[in-house]
């Protein structure tokens, strides 16, 4: 019989289920279940969810905070249970006995945990959790402040006092005034910490956020600001490279663009796995002798309109068919001959700490720029003739230098979405690129390079 039940709530939580379901299982104690309580997600958080020993998986077809919490805890067995939010991360492995060990006092119904911002959160919720969330533990004997993004209560307290099942919000404080009137106390407990993208209240003045989360900075250290959960690192991130080719390999000055670009790729630090895609038996042959996986390009993908998109989206089918599940997929084509070193690892470690869903280098052009739409008359694009110093740049997007991915993203049939950033790119050299009309001039430019 556990001792603790550790209740989630999801729906479509893909993106953290994970990482939370990670630092769970990987606690200090083992004495505990999990259960899911699951609001018909449409994306993978059920399967993600299932690789983990859950005790149960709950569907429900109507979301009410208590009444989704109370379905959880009626098929729970442990005599205290945890709340605790998909989006929501441990810290460390002595999450949940800092929880738990407030609980040798009787008198204690409730206790609820710190709550940190992850590097990308806005300022707003910066702000927001770090002023509510504070480093003294408090205990609560008139105060009813609750929280159920990381919570642990009594399963007895709990039967006499469910959740209220018809409220849209605020279950917890709902049920930590009914504790406090019933002569009991709550505890905050800033050892219990996890992370929370996300504030506590949404939508206010970004600027003034700002401002406040500048003087935290300076008295906490930007450090307590800057964090990820140990899963989110980019060392831990699990990142597929996939470099597309179809038809004949290209030389350029006698070198051989694919083999070079394998042997770039397989310096990164952040790269999982590398995958050739091709139809080419040359190309399977030089993905053996490098090491790397090769993913054979089947006929429909052979026809010259099918996207890049059809190609990644196969790609990720064919290596989760694997059992291997990439956190993100990079795309990179041979015919750049010439990247920015430590391009890959930059990628990485911008998309994890900046939380973005898609990111790819790109020139900033502060050219005149003219555009034809629909074939009418010339329209121009940006600021026109003013000095360039005040002009903000049109981005030239270069996917092909190395574009990274959100697996779901790349499931939902697309290489850019979601969250986007771009790498500025000042270089025009890297934003060249290899075709029949430009070999010439690339080969010249390579031979005075290597001089």
């Amino acid at each position: 019989m556990p001792e603790i039940s550790i209740i989630i709530r999801t729906r479509n939580e893909e993106t953290w289920i994970r990482h939370c379901l990670q630092a769970v299982f990987n606690q200090d104690r083992d004495d505990f279940e999990v259960i899911l309580v699951d609001n018909h997600s449409t994306d993978r958080t059920v399967e993600v969810a299932r690789r983990f020993p859950m005790a149960q998986i709950i569907t429900i077809d109507h979301y009410l905070p208590g009444l989704a919490l109370n379905l959880g805890i009626a098929q729970a067995r442990g005599r205290y249970i945890v709340c605790l939010s998909a989006h929501c991360v441990p810290q460390d492995r002595t999450w949940l006995s800092a929880l738990h060990r407030n609980f040798s006092d009787p008198r204690i119904a409730g206790v609820y945990g710190r709550q940190i911002p992850v590097a990308f959160s806005d300022d707003v919720d910066k702000r927001d959790l770090m002023i509510v969330f504070g480093q003294d533990r408090r205990v609560q004997i008139k105060d009813y402040f609750f929280h159920n993004a990381n919570s642990m209560l009594r399963r007895e307290l709990w039967e006499r006092v469910p959740f209220d099942a018809a409220v849209t919000n605020i279950e917890d404080r709902v049920w930590g005034k009914a504790m406090i009137e019933a002569g009991f106390q709550l505890v905050y407990e800033p050892e219990a910490t996890v992370y929370h993208h996300h504030g506590l209240h949404q939508g206010n003045d970004s600027r003034r956020a700002r401002g406040v989360v500048s003087i935290i900075e300076q008295v906490d250290g930007s450090e307590s600001l800057q964090g990820l959960p140990d899963t989110m690192l980019p060392e831990a991130c699990h990142v597929a490279a996939v470099v597309p080719l179809m038809g004949e390999l290209r030389l350029l000055a006698g070198r051989d663009l694919l083999s070079d670009l394998v042997r770039d790729l397989k310096k990164a630090h952040y790269l999982r796995e590398i995958h050739l895609f091709s139809e080419n038996p040359q190309v399977e042959r030089i993905a053996a002798e490098q090491g790397v996986g090769f993913i054979r390009r089947p006929e429909r993908l052979l026809s010259s309109d099918k996207s890049i998109e059809d190609v990644m989206t196969y790609c990720l089918e064919q290596i989760e068919n694997a059992g291997r599940f990439p956190d993100a997929m990079l795309y990179a084509n041979p015919l750049y001959p010439f990247r920015p070193r430590g391009l890959w690892d930059e990628l990485v470690r911008d998309a994890q700490f900046k939380g973005l869903d898609t990111l790819f280098p790109s020139y900033p052009d502060y050219g005149n720029t003219w555009w034809r739409p629909g074939g009418e008359q010339f329209t121009q694009v940006g600021e026109g003739l003013m000095p360039r110093l005040r002009k903000q740049p049109l981005y030239r997007a270069l996917y092909g230098l190395g574009c990274l991915t959100r697996a779901p993203v790349i499931r939902s049939g697309k290489l850019v979405g979601g969250r986007i950033g771009i790498l500025p790119i000042e270089n025009v050299l890297y934003t060249l690129r290899y075709s029949e009309q430009t070999a010439e001039m690339l080969t010249v430019l390579e031979r005075h390079l290597s001089r």
